[in-house]
């Protein structure tokens, strides 16, 4: 059962969040590379994005998702390294062991961020500022790296206040103080608000927190619907949501691949799809979980990004049912332009047994299939057995 914070208008909530968590890592257990423009990601000279970049590196326009060739061309000095999924883990895991020391009530918002309310907790000092501190100098002398941390009476304005004065910093929004504080940024540093809605907003003239906040709520409405309600409280410094202590279950199990060209070849999409539905469906039953949603990615060559989904009631992990639900969402996209990269993952809905299916109570036979096959693959290697429509396909690069 989630545990949820306490709901009262004195609410702590704190954001904290690591700065440069990947590059920082990178950086602390390489000290060579301290001081240096570290950007983490795919290989120079091949396709994928920038995953995190150093302090160092950002000083050159450099930021998270920017094409690879990009950042190259930006900071050709620069230090690439390839992305290492299992060290980043380790400090992630207890990054989450420091905080959740402070209180049981924490929200789990990616490896490196998370809401803590620390309403009422005694372990720590009475002032806001001392609670901040306390929190990133256990962070900083467990793990050798800074964390920024935002403290506010709800977790909107917690997580602005996180990013305030980055990196290293600490930021505390007195309760009452929350719309002064938010009415000189621009739009787009509220929570929630995307590139197209700040078009939306700039095409009113709306370009501040500010701008927000003179408009009336059913002004707000009547220009962007149940939205502009939302937009309304958020520029107000007004959130009510409360701290969610998630279950400490992976929700989702994914994978990509970039095309080394683009693509238009609908048989090649198939093939990785296949590939990848392979190696999703074996991390799935690794974990002990079960799958209730699959959604693949397609982005195009001018990186335009759409996605497709399909949930279920019967919960699967088998290589061949994952495959089969990402093919047919991949007929419903329309394949007008080559394509650059295409991902397929699943959303995961319980752990441990199947759930019962009233319509076919027969278990399906083919999970205890898969328990031979996972046994030869460890044994022999993962292309040991594969889905028949991948076999003598061409391959693309993850």
């Amino acid at each position: 059962m989630k545990r949820k914070s306490l709901s009262s208008a004195n609410r702590v909530i704190a954001h904290v969040d690591m700065d440069a968590f990947f590059a920082s890592v990178e950086q602390l257990v390489h000290p060579e590379l301290r001081g240096k423009p570290v950007i983490v990601g795919a290989e120079p000279g091949k396709r994928g994005v920038v995953s995190a970049a150093s302090y160092e590196a950002r000083k050159f326009g450099i930021r998270s998702a920017m094409p690879i060739s990009t950042a190259e061309k930006l900071c050709p000095h620069g230090i690439f390294l390839p992305v290492n999924g299992s060290l980043y883990h380790e400090y992630s895991r207890r990054f989450h062991d420091i905080l959740d020391t402070f209180t049981p009530i924490v929200e789990p918002v990616s490896v490196d961020e998370a809401f803590l309310d620390l309403t009422g907790c005694i372990q720590l000092p009475e002032g806001l500022h001392e609670k901040g501190m306390v929190i990133k100098n256990a962070i900083r002398t467990s793990l050798c790296l800074t964390a920024s941390v935002g403290i506010a009476s709800n977790k909107s304005v917690a997580k602005i206040a996180s990013d305030y004065n980055k990196p290293d910093g600490l930021c505390v929004v007195m309760p009452g103080t929350e719309a002064p504080f938010l009415a000189p940024m621009k739009v787009e540093r509220l929570w929630g608000v995307g590139e197209k809605t700040v078009q939306h907003l700039h095409r009113h003239g709306i370009r501040t927190v500010s701008d927000l906040q003179k408009l009336t709520v059913q002004a707000l409405e009547h220009l962007f619907g149940n939205f502009g309600i939302a937009l309304h409280y958020l520029a107000n410094g007004i959130d009510d949501r409360p701290v969610e202590a998630e279950p400490s279950v992976q929700k989702s199990i994914g994978k990509e691949v970039t095309f080394e060209q683009d693509t238009s070849d609908k048989r090649l999409l198939r093939t990785v799809l296949g590939k990848m539905a392979q190696e999703v469906g074996t991390r799935l039953r690794e974990k002990n979980l079960l799958g209730a949603r699959v959604t693949i990615k397609v982005r195009f060559k001018d990186f335009t990004t759409l996605t497709r989904c399909v949930s279920f009631t019967s919960l699967i992990d088998q290589d061949h049912l994952i495959f089969h639900h990402a093919c047919e969402l991949l007929d419903k996209v329309v394949l007008d332009k080559p394509v650059r990269l295409i991902g397929i993952s699943v959303s995961t809905g319980a752990e441990g047994e199947e759930q019962m299916d009233f319509f076919h109570e027969k278990r399906d036979e083919s999970r205890d299939l898969y328990k031979s096959i996972d046994s030869i693959r460890r044994k022999y290697g993962r292309n040991s057995v594969v889905l028949g429509n991948i076999l003598d396909k061409p391959e693309a690069k993850s």
